[in-house]
């Protein structure tokens, strides 16, 4: 019953005081960071949602801040170095809550949730060794050099926020529909001219914005809960090609788990083949990684990887029964997909790793593999 009293009062004492009057300075200066009009927050859509958005996204943005709070500071030098509003940094925790590891239902993956095509048009490397979606440095940068090509585009940091939701094509049709670009015109719930999706989209990274700006929520979540730095503890350093990461682990004075998680865009545990990459460390290991580093003495390991195919998930269908069905195991499955809980969706995609005695014809039927072995 006391656990239970705490924690009402947590949230009746935060959300009573987000909104606060001694606040209304810095969220004026949130909403003009934004390009936003100041008179949106006394917004009617706004003010009837507010609580409901409160309620869902707290959570998210402590979880964010805890668990993920080596990122931050990742993310504001990137906005700070790219000339982007600090604000922005909320729109990763809409995101994807900091998870590099998020992907989308739609394949968008990483901070950022790109989509492959538009991470390759922003120069993220994505192939068969590496995601660069899931590099909280590079993705980053190329986040705010893509919101601030978005603003080019449309004149406003908040059109900026849209379109990156929904879409250029779809946001200049809104406003053509609207014949306005003002925001509380734009997200009419009964004119409908976004998506609800987009309309939320940009509710809850304000909401998330004023609660982080929000000295009582900061220290009813203890005091390190924001790290305002903008300087990370991490060096990008040169690392040969085919390389195990466990051999790189131990030259760094790292555990497999702890650079595995500094470095979260490599898909394979060795470095890619034929040409040199890079990682990144924590700056207390640089002179130890530099003593022990000789790329001459670090053995090359086979960086084939198996040949897959793709299944579509049917009713019915699970974990075990998919890897009962291809000789594989649940556990392998979970790996080459990334997948963490056991709840499939219909008609999801699960890579499926093949044996090597099933390659030599999988791209051939059943009638083609006879009609050759008959000649």
């Amino acid at each position: 019953m006391r656990i239970l009293f705490m924690i009402l009062f947590f949230y009746s004492f935060s959300f009573a005081n987000v909104f606060a009057p001694e606040y209304h300075q810095k969220q004026l200066e949130i909403l003009r960071n934004l390009d936003i009009d100041s008179s949106y927050i006394s917004d009617l859509v706004f003010l009837e949602n507010k609580d409901e958005l409160k309620r869902l996204h707290s959570k998210t943005l402590v979880l964010s801040a805890q668990n993920y709070y080596d990122v931050i500071p990742v993310i504001r030098k990137a906005l700070h170095d790219e000339d982007v509003p600090e604000e922005l940094m909320y729109l990763a925790i809409v995101e994807s809550g900091l998870k590099s590891s998020s992907t989308s239902n739609a394949k968008a993956v990483g901070i950022w949730q790109f989509m492959e095509n538009t991470a390759r048009s922003l120069d993220l490397r994505v192939d068969l060794y590496i995601d660069e979606r899931r590099d909280p440095f590079k993705s980053s940068i190329a986040a705010a050099r893509y919101l601030k090509s978005l603003r080019d585009e449309f004149g406003k940091w908040y059109l900026a926020i849209l379109a990156y939701n929904c879409g250029n094509a779809k946001l200049r049709q809104a406003i053509k529909q609207a014949n306005s670009d003002e925001l509380s015109v734009l997200l009419d719930p009964d004119a409908k001219y976004l998506p609800l999706e987009t309309r939320n989209f940009i509710k809850k990274i304000l909401t998330i914005a004023f609660l982080a700006n929000n000295e009582d929520f900061v220290l009813t979540n203890d005091s390190y809960f924001v790290n305002y730095t903008k300087e990370h503890n991490f060096v990008k350093v040169e690392v040969p090609d085919s390389v195990s990461l466990k051999d790189l682990a131990k030259i760094s004075d790292l555990s497999f788990d702890e650079l595995k998680r500094y470095n979260p865009h490599f898909r394979y545990d060795f470095t890619p083949p034929n040409s040199k990459y890079y990682m990144y460390i924590p700056i207390d290991k640089v002179l130890l990684f530099e003593k022990n580093y000789n790329p001459k003495k670090i053995a090359k390991v086979d960086t084939t990887i198996p040949k897959t195919q793709i299944y579509i998930v049917k009713q019915g269908d699970s974990l075990y029964s998919i890897a009962k069905r291809y000789g594989t195991t649940v556990a392998t499955l979970r790996k080459y997909n990334k997948i963490k809980k056991d709840h499939l969706s219909l008609k999801q995609k699960l890579i499926i790793p093949l044996k090597k005695e099933e390659i030599k014809y999988a791209s051939i039927s059943k009638k083609q593999n006879s009609r050759l072995n008959s000649k």
